[in-house]
């Protein structure tokens, strides 16, 4: 076996010289099967953001790296050990376990009630109430425009102060002093509008670790484990107006994340994002928030609103105001005497509802080309899409909504 495991490695060596970012994944693969220390994977990690950052015309690897590189494929043999590796599998197993059946801390770390917040200038005021957010958990907050989100996640934040109601951090003041210098800096919040920053990407992820007590070659790994963490390494050399609006707001998902925090708030961090940077943070932010070693509550506001629903454990939606927590998103609308489905296709909205006669109770509405059809329970997604079929109706597009937070924005229709 030790024999097969060596010759594994000599190939990922040449494959590393030939082709050094295929090799390196290759190398973390090989790292994940027989490496014993669990660092290793950190260390590879750190090779490709140095890759990145030293070769950006995609040519060969240097020296050093290649030689650092081999050197940790022959410490992965040398240091083989299978009963090692078994406990490891086993320790990996137990946390897995842990986590599908909830076992991990999952401790609140904010809890607010009887929140509210009024405007001189406006008969408008904020009100929520029974909010929790706990360790391994993402919350979704959704709702129509102008209607106090953006207010809510600051005063959450501790960035403003209610007229009325109380926030607490369980987590972070146990006695509840509310020292709010020393809780701020535990809350890593990113705003709607970001702040520009001055100097190099480097020199500010250096500093914000360093102002949260991480400091000498921690600071390093950390600032450089974040950087390839979240796909900066081609752009450490920048300038604040050099960056596109994309990669502004990984910078500062990068400066609240460096330090590892336990509370992440998020203001429509998705905006300037396209669809596939949207599917890469939000599976990102899903991964660090049920990380085993350093995971986190996360409490994330957007407008896209099929994207969040997807990474939330937990949704909420604001109307006027009004804080409504949803619940689990597993569990929404389950109790329904209905199905809602959107879609969009080439008939007219008067044409394509005649075409529905034959489907009895139903009941339609459109918004511009969208166009909804709420059916009795009998009527399933599949069902509606057979019959379309059968009526020669090309659909476009087609979602089930009958689970999602969409319906709440259509509740006065259903």
């Amino acid at each position: 076996m030790i024999e097969q495991i060596r010759n594994q490695a000599d190939a990922l060596k040449t494959v590393i010289g030939q082709q050094p970012k295929h090799g390196m994944d290759l190398l973390l693969d090989f790292a994940r099967l027989y490496g014993v220390d669990e660092d290793v994977e950190n260390e590879i990690l750190l090779c490709q953001y140095e890759l990145n950052v030293t070769n950006t015309e995609g040519g060969g690897i240097s020296d050093a790296l290649k030689i650092k590189l081999d050197g940790i494929a022959d410490a992965i043999v040398e240091n083989y050990d299978p009963a090692k590796i078994e406990i490891r599998v086993q320790k990996e197993q137990i946390l897995a376990d842990n986590v599908r059946q909830k076992r991990i801390r999952n401790d609140v770390v904010l809890s607010a009630n009887n929140i509210v917040k009024k405007y001189r200038k406006s008969k408008f005021q904020l009100k929520a109430d029974n909010i929790e957010l706990r360790l391994g958990e993402i919350t979704g907050l959704v709702g129509e425009n102008a209607t106090g989100k953006s207010t809510l996640l600051k005063i959450l934040a501790g960035e403003i102060v209610p007229q009325l109601g109380e926030v607490n951090y369980p987590l972070f003041d146990p006695k509840n002093q509310k020292n709010w210098t020393d809780l701020k800096m535990r809350i890593a919040y990113v705003p709607q509008e970001l702040t520009k920053w001055e100097g190099s990407l480097l020199e500010n992820l250096a500093f914000e670790a360093a102002r949260h007590g991480i400091k000498g070659n921690k600071n390093k790994v950390a600032v450089e484990y974040i950087i390839q963490r979240l796909g900066l390494a081609l752009h450490t050399d920048k300038s604040w107006a050099e960056l596109s609006g994309g990669y502004k707001l990984r910078f500062a998902l990068a400066k609240a994340l460096v330090w590892h925090p336990q509370l992440l708030i998020l203001d429509e961090p998705l905006a300037y994002l396209d669809i596939k940077a949207q599917n890469i943070v939000l599976s990102d932010l899903r991964n660090l928030a049920k990380s085993l070693k350093n995971h986190l509550a996360i409490l994330i506001s957007s407008q896209h609103l099929h994207e969040t629903e997807s990474v939330a454990d937990q949704m909420w939606f604001m109307r006027e105001g009004v804080l409504e927590n949803l619940g689990s998103t597993n569990d929404f609308n389950n109790n329904r005497d209905y199905n809602l489905f959107e879609l969009s296709c080439a008939l007219p909205f008067s044409s394509f509802h005649q075409e529905l006669n034959d489907l009895g109770r139903i009941k339609t509405w459109a918004n511009d080309e969208i166009y909804f059809i709420k059916t009795p329970l009998s009527i399933s997604a599949d069902n509606f899409i057979d019959y379309c079929q059968s009526k020669k109706i090309k659909l476009l597009y087609f979602r089930d909504i009958s689970q999602s937070v969409k319906t709440k924005f259509y509740d006065t229709l259903i």
